[in-house]
């Protein structure tokens, strides 16, 4: 079985992050992991709104984490996936997008400035799978469910209470997949969650219908 992180973020692209992730990687490689997502915030708290830059500014920032992680899981064996964890400025839910490549977000110039009906589908479409993450933490709410492929139920992160039986609760009544992940922000976070696999998959959209199908079991 192969154990993999959904929910990751590094100090180069996330403001939050408190580990860079060539040390991140190296960190989840001792501690047994065979793949990670790194999941940084894609937001205009983090990135701004439009005011005259290029998007390709935007996202070279964005991607700066996910390819030092990258470039370091080659060296070590871990395979690196591109995620990010994505949120609209109307409120605070945040979204765990897999799927999606480098050439995905260029294409969609300020993405996170729309609504998530709208993004959900035309990922939908491209085979890209959108997941709420910590739907009942502070002043998160449940998203429409017509536009989530599944939702975070267990999320590891030990500096907040995210309500998972909350979360479980209401994917069962949804009847939305589940997921989960440690949330990892600092060295504190690491393996908080995971999940396992039978074979390791080989690019972003083969996870993504893996967590689609739900076929995996959750390492905690």
């Amino acid at each position: 079985m192969a154990l993999i992180e959904l929910h990751l973020h590094t100090s180069e692209s996330s403001p939050c992050g408190r580990v860079p992730a060539k040390k991140g990687m190296t960190m989840y490689r001792e501690a047994g992991y065979d793949g990670v997502v790194v999941t940084d915030h894609f937001s205009r708290d983090v990135h701004g709104r439009k005011d005259g830059r290029r998007w390709e500014q935007v996202v070279e920032k964005f991607l700066e984490g996910y390819k030092k992680a990258k470039r370091e899981g080659e060296k070590l064996g871990l395979k690196v996936y591109l995620g990010m964890e994505l949120r609209f400025p109307h409120d605070e839910n945040d979204f765990l997008v897999y799927g999606l490549d480098e050439g995905y977000i260029l294409a969609h110039p300020w993405l996170y400035e729309r609504e998530l009906y709208q993004v959900y589908r035309e990922m939908n479409q491209a085979g890209i799978e959108i997941f709420q993450a910590h739907p009942f933490r502070g002043s998160c709410s449940p998203a429409d469910p017509k536009c989530l492929s599944g939702v975070e139920i267990l999320n590891g992160n030990p500096r907040h209470n995210s309500h998972n039986d909350m979360a479980r609760a209401w994917a069962k009544e949804q009847a939305l997949t589940g997921i989960c992940g440690s949330d990892f922000h600092q060295a504190e976070d690491l393996a908080g969650a995971g999940i396992c696999v039978p074979v390791l998959p080989e690019s972003e959209k083969e996870l993504a219908q893996v967590l689609k199908a739900g076929a995996f079991t959750f390492r905690m």
